[in-house]
């Protein structure tokens, strides 16, 4: 019973998510930690800025999530993004129970822990997304690609009044922008 209240309030709380802004940080397999802004518009916009000396970004402009990185002399890597499990944040409408990526619910102490993958590609690796549960907040999210390595990524207070341009979510106009600050 108390599983299917929190249950209730995560839906609740991530369809109430429309637009947010935060401050994270990214630890990876490799030990180094890196820094940025973390940017929401629902439906489908995603953006990962990240600070200096960092030269990447990610952004997801509803239809593809694009990497870019500055040691790369191709244009960004894309991909679906209906096939990354991070867009179940950026759905209009959530329902972390019937969703195609969530395995399953955890809930430990006061905290939520939705497991997620692609269940056509399982062998791509694991997102688990944790909530603190009083009150309901996105706090961080451990990504396990295929060889069993974790990234964490750790979130400030998301201020979800934040306003900013649509153009951050633009992958065209982002790479011209990327390239020239690089």
């Amino acid at each position: 019973m108390a599983q299917n209240a929190v249950v209730d309030a995560l839906n609740a709380y991530l369809n109430g998510l429309t637009r947010a802004r935060a401050r994270f940080r990214q630890d990876s397999p490799d030990g180094t930690e890196t820094s940025g802004t973390f940017y929401l518009l629902k439906p489908g916009k995603m953006r990962f800025e990240y600070d200096a000396p960092a030269q990447s970004l990610v952004i997801a402009d509803g239809t593809n999530l694009a990497l870019f990185d500055a040691k790369s002399n191709a244009g960004p890597q894309r991909y679906p993004q209906r096939q990354t499990p991070l867009s179940l944040l950026s759905m209009r409408s959530i329902d972390v129970t019937s969703s195609r990526f969530v395995r399953r619910v955890d809930i430990i102490d006061s905290r939520a822990l939705v497991t997620l993958f692609d269940p056509e590609a399982p062998e791509n690796g694991q997102m688990i997304m944790i909530f603190d549960t009083e009150p309901m907040a996105l706090r961080e999210w451990i990504l396990t690609d295929r060889s069993g390595l974790q990234t964490h990524v750790f979130l400030e207070t998301l201020d979800t009044e934040a306003q900013f341009p649509t153009r951050l979510f633009n992958i065209a106009f982002n790479i011209t922008a990327f390239n020239r600050s690089n």
